[in-house]
């Protein structure tokens, strides 16, 4: 394929790549590009960014995330279609056996690997233990079976889809603490929206002036820079970024660590304002200053770059209180009745959504809270 100039790419994009690309999912799929395209946006670029220093280590600055929410919400056309359709080197998991779907893996070096049904993966023990390995910062594969053994490192992002009830076949895994959980449920009134959306659509042709094409092609511009296939730009190998920025991540962290079970240890979540924030300078490649240090080409972090960070820290760890919260609560209370009465009552829907899911596990496992956890 012949090199892509910039200048042949939506000058569009070029100039506002991040609230582009929401708009354009956005206008695929309404009320459901909104909610997930503002981390989704960066997944691509994270396969190629530079790792973030940490002194004497590093943080990988891949991004994946699992998206659940209800069928017909347009979760399967979001990965597959859109996330899939513009994305580098698209690996679907679907029904094969382990064994095959990890020499897929072994064939290729960087790739991004999109399941619209996550429960494929929650009841196989192999893809779960080659998923952690695979979204941990070791990023690594450790596979062996009676036919041979596959040790091998693995460069690659991961958008998972499910209903929301797979919550509670994960929500006490560590797996929870690799990705970035999307819960999404809809009102009746944005159901409503949709389908308005999905009328007003119908019997027309395509008239969008940024199609998956245009994304997919802004995609592989910067991705080509950083394998150094392209002609135009130098490679990004670091980071400029302020210090206000490093610790106003640390101070949102701190805040949104107040709602979060004292229990849980939450680096990985300031490990990833981190990468949020790396990733949006990224996305913006052709709007963001450079600086050269000898060999090294650094991009420079700007104020939306931060801003777009504690955006999607903020989502990241509201969702996952959600979660853990709601887990707690409706395993700790004696009472169900009361628990149905307070799920009732909440006004938030990703909420009691969630509370729903838990609470609906329980009495139908016939779940008994320990002594120590009863009112």
């Amino acid at each position: 394929m012949a090199e892509l100039l910039l200048e042949e790419i939506s000058k569009s994009i070029v100039s506002s790549p991040y609230p582009t690309i929401i708009k354009w999912s956005e206008s695929i799929l309404k009320l459901v590009g909104a909610k997930t395209y503002p981390i989704l946006s960066l997944m691509p670029i994270s396969l190629f960014s530079p790792k973030i220093p940490l002194e004497n280590d590093e943080i990988m600055a891949n991004i994946s995330t699992l998206i659940l929410a209800p069928s017909g919400s347009g979760k399967s056309t979001l990965i597959s279609k859109l996330f899939g359709g513009s994305c580098f080197n698209c690996l679907e998991m679907n029904r094969q056996s382990a064994p095959k779907f990890i020499e897929r893996l072994y064939e290729t070096s960087n790739a991004s690997i999109v399941c619209p049904d996550i429960d494929i993966i929650f009841k196989d023990p192999i893809l779960m233990k080659v998923l952690e390995g695979i979204c941990g910062e070791e990023q690594r594969v450790n596979s062996s079976n009676m036919a041979r053994e596959r040790i091998f490192k693995m460069n690659a992002v991961f958008l998972g889809g499910g209903l929301p009830n797979s919550l509670t076949r994960y929500a006490t895994f560590g797996m929870l603490r690799r990705l970035f959980p999307l819960v999404m449920f809809h009102t009746t009134d944005e159901r409503d929206d949709i389908y308005d959306k999905i009328t007003q659509s119908a019997f027309k042709s395509n008239s969008k002036i940024v199609t998956t094409q245009t994304i997919k092609d802004y995609y592989s511009k910067i991705i080509n820079i950083q394998l150094g296939h392209d002609d135009e730009f130098k490679k990004i190998t670091g980071y400029v970024v302020k210090d206000d920025y490093v610790w106003g991540i640390r101070e949102m962290h701190k805040k949104l660590s107040e709602h979060l079970p004292n229990d849980k240890y939450l680096m990985t979540e300031l490990h990833a304002g981190f990468r949020f924030l790396v990733n949006s300078a990224m996305l913006n490649f052709f709007n963001r200053k450079k600086e050269m240090n000898g060999e090294e080409n650094n991009i420079v972090i700007e104020e939306q770059d931060f801003e777009v960070a504690k955006q999607l820290m903020y989502m990241e760890m509201k969702m996952k209180s959600y979660i853990y919260n709601c887990f707690d609560e409706m395993m700790s209370d004696s009472n169900i009745s009361r628990l149905y009465d307070k799920v009732n009552n909440v006004e938030d829907n990703i909420y009691r959504g969630i509370a729903k899911i838990f609470l609906q596990e329980r009495v139908n496992r016939k779940i008994v809270p320990t002594q120590n956890q009863k009112n």
